[in-house]
């Protein structure tokens, strides 16, 4: 199956009414051009179309359970674990409007995780 970028955008070319190619065979079809990255050109000799991709998010999204993402305080005794039960155990996450609150039942403490609409993920 080709992807979006090798096929460009779905909608197809509208010709005008009085189109000359369209006259001699109606079933022609104009293919998308990607110009530049996300602009895609149609074209035909009764006119052209454009359409803009939006861009995609390519930041990665992060996991608020990620060891990675820790701020524990310096004397937690949980600040090293990795078993992701223990983690699932003590962590609190609290959805905001731009990021994750995290807060440690262990140690008190508290950060924040930003995260990205699911949308955004590919």
């Amino acid at each position: 199956m080709s992807s979006r970028k090798e096929r460009g955008p779905t909608r197809p070319f509208m010709h005008t009414p009085d189109c000359k190619i369209m006259k001699a065979d109606p079933t022609t079809e104009i293919k998308w051009q990607e110009v530049e990255t996300g602009l895609w050109v149609a074209e035909c000799r009764c006119g052209k179309e454009y359409e803009r991709e939006t861009p995609a998010d390519q930041r990665v999204r992060l996991d608020p359970l990620d060891p990675a993402t820790f701020r524990h305080l310096g004397g937690c005794e949980q600040r090293d674990t990795t078993d992701p039960a223990v983690i699932r155990a003590i962590l609190k996450v609290h959805n905001r409007e731009d990021y994750w609150f995290v807060q440690c039942g262990a140690c008190e403490g508290c950060w924040q995780v930003p995260y990205y609409a699911a949308e955004n993920v590919g």
